[in-house]
This record gives C-alpha cells, structure tokens and sequence, in this order.
C-alpha cells in the first residue's frame, strides 16, 4: 500500500469554505462531452507531444545522473487495459474510472501516468472532453495514460453528512486510488517515477490529499482547490502546479499554495516563468519546484492550464 491508514483529517482544512460545487453530469458513456461547463473560453488545447512514434516525451528537470526509470510489473507481465470505462466494486459501492492510452501505446516503454480529478458535482465527462479548455486527452495522446477518476457520487467530500464522518470518506477515495493505480501498474507498462495528479476546484483538492498522502505523486496541477488533509500527516512533497482566479482568491485557496509552497521549501519571492501569468517559486528544493498561476477570471479552469500543466509534468519524466 503507497498511502498510510488511517488518520484523522483535520476539520478546519475540510471546513474551508474556498471550494465551490460545480454542477455536471454523471453519465456513465465513456466518450468526452463534458458535463461541467468551464467558462474558461472555448480554445482547444492543442497536443502537448510531437508524435514520437510511442515513446512519451523526456524532460529535463527530473533525472538523476541519467538513470532510467522505475518500471511496474505490468512492463513484463501485464496483458494490458483496454480503452475507455473501466468498474469494479470497493467497500461495497460500484466504482469505476475512464482509461485513455497514448496513441502508441506500447507495453515495451514505460509510460507516465496522469490521474485527472473533476470538481465537485462532476464526473468522468469533465475531463474525458474532447474540445475546450478540459482537452487533456489531445494534450496527453502521445506522451501519456490518462485515468479519468470519478468521485463516490460526485463528491470528493460528501456535503449532506456529518464533518465528523469526511475523514472515512477520504480514506474510502484513497482506497480507490490504491485499486485504480495498481490495477494500472499490473497490467499496463508504467513509469512509476512519473505519476501525476491534477484537476479542478474539489478535484484540485483531493489531488492535493494523494500529492500529501501517496509517496508515488511526484507532482500536482490543481486549480481553484482548498485543503482536504491533515498538514501533519503528510509523508509526501510533490512539485507543485497551482492556478487560482483572482476573483476567486480567497484565503483558504491561498493556504493551499502556501501549504506546498513552503512544504517545498520555497521563498514567498518568485520570478516569471511560461506560460504568462504564471511564476516560479524561489529557493525550492530542486526536485520539487513550485508553480503559481493566478489568472484573471473566477472558478474556472483556465484556457491556458491544461498545456501548463503537461508542460510541468513533462519535466519530471525521464
């Protein structure tokens, strides 16, 4: 098991009242058409690859002394996961994720892996789009696996019950990462030294949970997200890829770049880096630098986040 069990989530993280409900869908196709509108703009993202015959891009920022990556199981045994939806049953409920391999796939290179996150009141759709600003899948097709996660009804935190019972929520969605992630590793060939988590609003949130609580997340992308963990109980420090709206910044978002900031041991002082507006923390260890991106809009994924979040995770693979 990657994460530790159980803990006590602390209260005034999962109170912070920064991370908004979306509302969305939850159709259980497994083909794009996003159930959540962005109003980010309606660009498409364009591929963050270069159509490199099967092999993912390597970038220059995560090798160390040239090694070759850790690979998983599935890179000698595996028989493979076939495209698209994927379920099964934990703790009694039915449960299931959206696999999109690269285009050229080939079980003979070990792949990074992309975990993607909708926002609360979502689904699979959002991220599983196929235009717009949420185009992960044309961004990642040549140079990734993209799982879609889905959250237990919709929620990564479930609004109707008691604060008291949050934390067995999160230990139950933590359980489910374990299974998606394994199943991954046995079946598909896996970089385990790129595995990556981003997404949105309560997705963004709960990315920052696995980036805290899982030792395999090497960096996050999140947008619009709040703190869902207990800062004390975190055995990880992923990089760290952070946008907020400037209409949307509040001091319970702010405490979420602040927490990976200084965790990273990062300055308060930055310097510009691309895309604009974003900036690059000073003073971070080098392995885990962070990225802040306040763009000018509201709770929305912004047009430009989804090619800056691969542009960032493409530099730790090797």
């Amino acid at each position: 098991m990657r994460f530790a069990l159980p803990i006590a989530v602390s209260i005034f993280g999962l109170l912070a009242c920064g991370d908004d409900t979306s509302t969305g869908g939850t159709s259980a196709t497994s083909s794009g058409g996003g159930g959540m509108s962005s109003g980010g703009g309606g660009e498409a993202a364009s591929s963050g690859g270069g159509g490199n015959g099967g092999e993912p891009s390597v970038g220059g920022a995560g090798g160390e002394g040239g090694s070759g990556p850790t690979t998983s199981p599935g890179c000698t045994t595996g028989t493979g996961l076939a495209e698209g939806e994927h379920t099964f049953e934990l703790d009694g409920l039915a449960r299931r994720y959206i696999l999109r391999l690269p285009e050229n796939y080939s079980p003979d290179v070990p792949w990074p892996v992309v975990l993607a996150l909708h926002g609360n009141g979502g689904s699979v759709d959002y991220w599983d789009a196929t235009s717009g600003p949420q185009n992960i899948r044309e961004v990642l097709k040549n140079d990734a696996v993209l799982i879609v996660a889905e959250a237990i009804e919709g929620n990564w935190r479930d609004y109707e019950a008691s604060p008291d019972t949050w934390p067995a929520r999160v230990e139950q969605e933590l359980a489910y990462f374990e299974e998606v992630l394994e199943q991954a590793r046995n079946e598909l060939c896996v970089n385990e030294d790129a595995i990556f988590s981003m997404g949105f609003s309560g997705g963004g949130s709960f990315s920052g949970v696995l980036g805290c609580r899982r030792s395999d997340i090497r960096a996050i992308a999140v947008g619009g997200s709040v703190i869902y963990f207990d800062e004390a109980e975190c055995i990880n420090t992923p990089a760290a890829w952070i946008t907020i709206g400037t209409e949307e910044l509040t001091p319970e978002r702010e405490a979420f770049r602040d927490f990976f900031r200084d965790r990273a041991m990062c300055s308060e002082t930055s310097m510009a880096t691309s895309p604009d507006p974003c900036v690059a923390y000073d003073g971070c260890e080098s392995t885990t630098p962070v990225h802040y991106c306040q763009h000018p809009d509201g709770h929305i994924w912004p047009a430009f986040g989804s090619e800056a979040m691969w542009a960032f995770f493409s530099s730790f693979v090797r």
